[in-house]
């Protein structure tokens, strides 16, 4: 009699299927589907572009609405980084602590770093790597005949192909899902974390992420002729020197005045070379990220977005374990 007054309990405790997974797919699915339908159709779209793109005469009527275009689509990529990390990091594990339900959660009999971790899986994994998916089709577009000049380490161009922009996600999500954890309102943790993602991402990611390789230092005496810098290289850096080595402030030569009065001169390069000689200039220099470094910047860009992301989702576990 007691065994079968406790078969139907034992029925109703079963695990659900997929254990803890199941579970946080169900929390998070609109989440994750929204998201990875988003990054589907900017591919779509990007593909699309490209086919009728290949398909015309360069330089012809429509090349001015194609690159306003490809534009829009590349300004798309831009924000959806910050856009997914950040506001879609903060729902994690956001609306269990808005309402309360984060302490019942974890009490369950799922362990607090299972439950932590199984979550922030399901959202980051997959839409990170839809990121990175969505780059290398914005890299093989980007790369057509004639579409525009474009350097892959100039902005934003490398902000928007290759693996960056799973990077730049993947960093805002080192924001976002701490936020979420930290803070006791959702709107409060959406709004800290897209402020906070986007300083990081346009910090990191936009303003100081070719200091990240060592430049290459070109110097051309003055009277040389200006030379080309290397193929594929970016320039991040140009200057004057005189004879000890030292930079020179930029030469004021009286350009304008011996226009105005004196009528331009017949041959400005040669004119130009002798007002740098006298004004103590002995050469010119330029520094230059070479095309072939582009590789190492990427992975360095990875391994400090990595950290990060580690910091801040190892923040957010270190919130939730607490016990309050």
């Amino acid at each position: 009699m007691i065994t079968e007054s406790l078969a139907p309990a034992r029925e109703l405790t079963g695990r659900a299927p997929g254990g803890m997974w199941w579970v946080a797919w169900r929390q998070h699915r609109t989440l994750v589907l929204a998201g990875l339908g988003l990054i589907v159709a900017l591919a779509v779209a990007m593909v699309i572009f490209r086919l009728i793109y290949d398909t015309r005469p360069p330089g012809g009527p429509d090349y001015p609405a194609d690159n306003r275009f490809w534009l829009w689509l590349r300004l798309s990529l831009l924000v959806l980084p910050v856009g997914l990390g950040a506001l879609g990091g903060a729902t994690v594990v956001g609306p269990e602590r808005e309402r309360g339900t984060v302490l019942f959660a974890v009490s369950q009999s799922v362990s607090r770093p299972r439950w932590y971790w199984t979550k922030c899986a399901v959202v980051t994994v997959p839409l990170t790597l839809g990121m990175l998916a969505l780059g290398l089709v914005a890299e093989w577009v980007v790369t057509a005949p004639g579409l525009e000049p474009w350097s892959p380490l100039a902005v934003p161009d490398f902000q928007v192909i290759g693996a960056v922009p799973a990077i730049l996600t993947l960093l805002a999500f080192g924001v976002g899902v701490p936020a979420g954890a930290l803070l006791r309102s959702l709107a409060a943790a959406m709004s800290v974390a897209l402020v906070v993602g986007t300083v990081l991402v346009g910090a990191l990611g936009y303003g100081a992420y070719l200091d990240l390789v060592p430049p290459v230092h070109v110097v051309t005496p003055s009277t040389a002729p200006d030379q080309a810098g290397p193929v594929g290289a970016y320039q991040v850096g140009f200057g004057y020197l005189d004879a000890a080595g030292q930079t020179v402030a930029y030469p004021a030569c009286p350009v304008q005045s011996q226009t105005m009065e004196a009528g331009p001169p017949s041959d400005p390069e040669a004119w130009w070379r002798q007002c740098l000689v006298e004004a103590g200039v002995v050469a010119s220099y330029a520094d230059y990220v070479l095309a072939d470094q582009r590789t190492r910047l990427t992975l360095t860009l990875a391994a400090i977005g990595a950290a990060i992301a580690a910091a801040g989702l190892g923040l957010g576990r270190r919130r939730v374990s607490r016990r309050v």
